[in-house]
């Protein structure tokens, strides 16, 4: 049985498909969007029916909710369903669009809104057990169609033998970003915690599309296990448990030796891309202009041109933007002359 702490995409794409266009969708148009990029319909039919419900909870706390749900089969534990239990917990952190697209359109909310009409108290409101007029699907094996983000880097960090606990720590967020009909497109925030860092968080963030969850969520991962999670490991977590994943090589700084842990160069929309060597190398010169403390710092590289016209300048150190190494990739060459062309780099500074 999948767990609710495997739930945390498929509840944002749950989300994400009653918050879709610019009027409330229906039932149906619900169940399209879930179904159609790939959510299997167990899944799908939970996501429909938990999350109205989930959120009105969370928007109308005071009013005695009944934990069982009855079904043609019998009678089940609402608690116990972990889609509801994931989508409950969701709630609680819900914006008021949220509320108004979810909780507004729940058959719960109706019932609460007439007795508020006919006098009586929303504390004094005691609701019936809801009812379903056909039994549930069973829940199916596997993640339902959309992956979980966190398990998976939870899945890498194992491999590697390496505890989660109260040093160090993962996190990670799906986003759904607006696509055209017949594309779905994410953005996964991968974060890490550790008293070796130099801020609480290290945060490196990766987009996918495609025409599935599965396969939008899977290019996003991909891109970080390529990119960065192997840095993260060596650099950080469990050095020399990647060494053959990484590049090392000795930083000279003012405030004292580093080792730069880079991980490999993502190369988008062109085959054949130089290596972003000497680009990095005028960075780690313009770092030396900064302060560095003697903690893990984070230093990632993305840059985007079309025809040699810079479209996307983005440097980030310690998760934040850096405007230094902006203005020197602002003043660099263009990695190609012509055609389009991004490169992407991520590396950590650990003190030697």
């Amino acid at each position: 049985m999948i767990e609710s702490g495997g739930l945390d995409a498929a509840i944002e794409v749950g989300v994400a498909a009653f918050r879709a266009g610019e009027e409330p969708p229906t039932d149906d148009e619900v169940w399209e969007r879930l179904t159609g990029a790939g959510v299997e319909p167990w899944l799908a039919e939970r996501l429909l029916i938990f999350l109205p419900m989930a959120f009105t909870r969370r928007l109308l706390p005071d009013v005695t909710y009944p934990d069982a749900m009855v079904a043609p089969s019998g009678t089940f534990s609402l608690s116990r369903e972990p889609v509801f239990a994931a989508a409950y917990d969701r709630a609680q952190y819900a914006d008021r669009g949220e509320f108004e697209r979810i909780a507004l359109r729940s058959n719960t909310f109706a019932v609460i809104n007439e007795g508020l009409k006919s006098g009586t108290a929303m504390a004094d409101l005691e609701l019936s057990s809801p009812v379903l007029t056909e039994d549930l699907a069973p829940i199916g094996q596997g993640d339902g169609g959309v992956p979980s983000p966190q398990a998976v880097f939870e899945g890498f960090l194992r491999e590697h033998g390496i505890p989660l606990g109260e040093d160090a720590k993962v996190d990670t967020k799906l986003i759904v970003h607006p696509a055209p009909a017949g594309v779905v497109m994410v953005q996964v925030d991968f974060a890490v915690s550790h008293p070796a860092l130099a801020k609480p968080w290290l945060v490196e963030s990766f987009a996918g599309h495609g025409p599935t969850w599965r396969e939008a969520i899977g290019r996003a991962v991909n891109m970080f296990m390529l990119g960065a999670l192997h840095p993260i490991i060596d650099g950080l977590l469990r050095p020399g448990a990647a060494s053959d994943q990484v590049e090392r090589e000795r930083y000279e700084h003012p405030d004292g030796a580093f080792e730069l842990v880079l991980g490999a160069q993502i190369n988008l929309f062109a085959e054949t891309v130089p290596s972003a060597e000497p680009l990095l190398d005028r960075l780690l010169e313009a770092l030396r202009a900064e302060p560095l403390g003697r903690k893990v710092h984070g230093l990632r590289l993305f840059v985007a041109h079309h025809d040699g016209e810079l479209l996307n300048n983005e440097v980030l150190l310690d998760s934040e933007p850096w405007p230094g190494g902006e203005a020197v990739v602002a003043d660099s060459p263009a990695t190609l002359p012509e055609g389009r062309v991004a490169v992407r780099v991520f590396g950590l500074l650990v003190p030697a």
